[in-house]
């Protein structure tokens, strides 16, 4: 098993919490990361929907980070 391999199909779930799953083809899921920080991200918005939303977005930027430098650096090997 490589990193690329393991994290080759990320995605952040926003409907099931704070994770970033890599979904296997097997159809299994494994989580690989929890979005934290929910104690900074509450105070920094005046509504907890407006919190959600930031967290989400920071969520859905990391798995977006990572399959891109997945694609950057493993797809031209």
């Amino acid at each position: 098993m490589t990193i690329e391999k393991w994290l080759s199909n990320v995605e952040y779930d926003k409907f099931g919490g704070t994770y970033i799953w890599n979904k296997e083809q097997d159809g299994s899921i494994e989580m690989v990361a929890t979005i934290r920080g929910w104690g900074a991200i509450q105070n920094l918005f005046e509504t907890n929907g407006e919190a959600e939303k930031f967290q989400d977005a920071v969520g859905e930027f990391i798995a977006q980070a990572i399959k891109e430098k997945i694609e950057r650096d493993f797809k031209s090997e």
